[in-house]
């Protein structure tokens, strides 16, 4: 996330520190719920870290005719270790002081793959998508990235230093080389893309390599410090990079990260136009995009970027929206809180170390030790008893227990899939047991496609919760229940194969065979659910609002109104409209958040909402 702090200094090209900066402002706006596209920003640092490190190897081939790869690793580890080791550390500290026991072995496993820069294949290996941050946050979330770059540090030097000795120092074989290399790392994010591994796709160093090895390839074409000679040829890259910075812009604020396009020529045409940019403000520094990118916002944020990159997501998993409620003071307090973290960092540890070394010891000794230490206080602190999660039917056990002895005659059967457990569970602690008997039985990790077509799950897998209907009739006619409510408040998220595409909600065959497995479920249900009642999914609000846009949720709730229209005597509980008026979507109740996460019904602030669906349901 940084550049190369060479032994012969680079000509220094100002732009390229507002590039940077620009770059994480991105991140940091997704991150925050407010850029959907700004994960975009990451291959922009991609693309300038391929640029800047390869130039800085070839600068040191053309003036020593030679590489010193131990120089160059360890100027690279006095840049970006010992700031990654500090957050380590205080991810320890929270895990152990902080976080819910919960996610103990979680950041366990994230802070070590962290410690060891494999961090994208942990989370590949461990099934993880990068779109559920938002659900399950862990602190280290975005360090895949970080593993990237490092893996690229390791080896992208060797073969530098092996296409530089075969063929001369000739720049222009390791621009084939890089480009070739670049359009097999495209190929390889295409075939994963295709076969619905996409966490695959994102997180894989051989998948994602192309955008590193493009910046590689144009550093061997253009040098920093070498400008376009003609004021024509200067005018045409200078307006080409404007065109260039506005489709970054346009591609950030509507190129959704679940988008099947972004597998299939979305990353490539982002990294086509960041490569512009890029060219442009080192061959016309006095252009205007280079202008606008050496302002001095810009260029102070991108100082700090690496600092900030690190310390950013720690800082907002900790102000969650549960612990602040309200969206922009939660935005000023996150992006006060990382800058008051990461401008000491900056002055105080990474410059000194960087310029100067380890103020004490000897390398050799330190370095070890301090790993060691780091990999010490990680267990430590993630050394926290965590009782095993119940199954999916343990909750239904536990309602079930309630049919035995003299029960309530009203008996409320809630099934569907997570949302559908959050709100049942509320629904049942709000419900005095005398009125009626609240019996859960929806599944967590569900979709009610799963088993009709091939479907995949946040983890890219299928969902281990199988079909959300799969029970459904059985269970009514198990619990004999006076109003069965189904709730499907998470079908937007899961995509299934429809023919030879992947596809999800607003999509043509996506749409039909979901509105059909719904309707022939509640066609097997409706004989014997009581009065059936179908919930009107509400839209997510805070970080699931930004990763699900708004008309997902619309084309599921058009298709559970279809639903319902096929089945007679079903009818629509208007959960949507209860919760989001207006479109504005209720936050709080009682001071505390209605869905803690963006999504489920949980804590005391749903009871209010709890207790409506109760009335709704009398």
């Amino acid at each position: 996330m940084d550049p190369a702090s060479p032994r012969r200094a680079l000509p220094h090209v100002p732009a390229l520190d507002g590039l940077r900066g620009l770059a994480v402002v991105g991140v940091l706006l997704f991150h925050d719920g407010r850029l959907p596209g700004g994960y975009l920003g990451v291959d922009l640092f991609f693309v300038l870290s391929g640029y800047l490190i390869t130039a800085l190897l070839l600068f040191e081939w053309r003036a020593t005719g030679r590489i010193d790869l131990g120089a160059f690793w360890v100027r690279r580890a006095r840049r970006l270790l010992p700031a990654v080791l500090v957050v380590l550390v205080a991810v320890a500290g929270w895990a152990r002081f902080g976080a819910e026991a919960r996610d103990a072995a979680r950041i366990r496993g994230d802070g070590l793959a962290t410690l060891a820069y494999v961090a994208n294949w942990h989370a590949i290996f461990s099934t993880r998508s990068y779109w559920e941050l938002f659900r399950a946050p862990s602190p280290l979330d975005h360090t895949w990235s970080l593993a990237i770059e490092e893996q690229f540090y390791v080896i992208w030097p060797l073969v530098v230093a092996l296409v530089l000795w075969v063929a001369r120092g000739s720049a222009r074989a390791l621009a084939l080389v890089s480009l070739a290399l670049a359009v097999v790392s495209g190929a390889l994010l295409w075939r994963f893309a295709q076969a619905g591994a996409t966490s695959r796709a994102y997180f894989g160093t051989d998948a994602r390599g192309s955008s590193i090895l493009v910046g590689a390839a144009l550093a061997c074409a253009w040098a920093p410090g070498v400008t376009v000679g003609g004021a024509l040829a200067r005018r045409a890259l200078d307006a080409a990079a404007a065109v260039a910075l506005a489709a970054l812009a346009l591609a950030w604020v509507r190129l959704d990260g679940q988008s099947p396009w972004l597998y299939t020529g979305g990353l490539w045409a982002t990294e086509a136009a960041a490569l512009v940019v890029l060219g442009a403000c080192v061959a016309v520094p006095g252009g205007v995009v280079a202008r606008l990118l050496s302002s001095r916002p810009l260029a102070l944020a991108g100082l700090v970027s690496y600092g900030v990159y690190l310390w950013h997501w720690p800082v907002f998993v900790v102000l969650s929206e549960a612990r602040v409620h309200a969206p922009l003071a939660r935005s000023l307090l996150r992006l006060a809180a990382t800058l008051a973290i990461a401008v000491p960092s900056y002055r105080l540890l990474e410059q000194p170390i960087r310029r100067r070394g380890l103020p004490f010891g000897k390398p050799a000794l330190v370095v070890p030790a301090a790993f060691a230490l780091v990999a010490v206080a990680l267990v430590a602190g993630t050394s926290r008893a965590v009782p095993p999660a119940p199954e999916p039917h343990a909750a239904a056990a536990a309602n079930d227990g309630e049919l035995t002895g003299p029960a309530p005659a009203t008996r409320v059967l809630v099934v569907g899939d997570s949302v559908a457990v959050a709100l049942g569970e509320r629904l049942r602690l709000v419900t005095p047991r005398r009125e009626a008997t609240i019996v859960v039985r929806a599944l967590g990790d569900c979709s009610l496609l799963e088993g009709v077509l091939p479907t995949r799950s946040l983890n890219e897998r299928a969902h281990d919760g199988g079909n959300c209907a799969a029970r459904w009739a059985e269970d009514a006619a198990e619990v004999r229940p006076t109003t069965t409510l189904v709730v499907l408040g998470g079908g937007f998220f899961a995509r299934a194969q429809v023919g030879r595409s992947w596809q999800r909600a607003c999509d043509a065959g996506w749409q039909r065979a979901f509105e059909g497995e719904l309707g022939r479920r509640l066609a097997s249900l409706a004989p014997v659910a009581g009065h059936l009642v179908v919930a009107i999914a509400p839209y997510p609000v805070g970080a699931w609002a930004d990763a699900t846009p708004r008309r997902l949720v619309d084309c599921v709730n058009d298709a559970l109104r279809g639903g319902v229209r096929r089945t007679p005597g079903a009818t629509t509980l208007e959960l949507l409209d209860h919760v989001c008026p207006g479109g504005a979507c209720t936050v709080e109740s009682d001071g505390e958040p209605v869905r803690p996460d963006g999504l489920h019904f949980d804590g005391r602030g749903a009871d209010a909402t709890a207790r409506w669906v109760r009335e709704q349901l009398r």
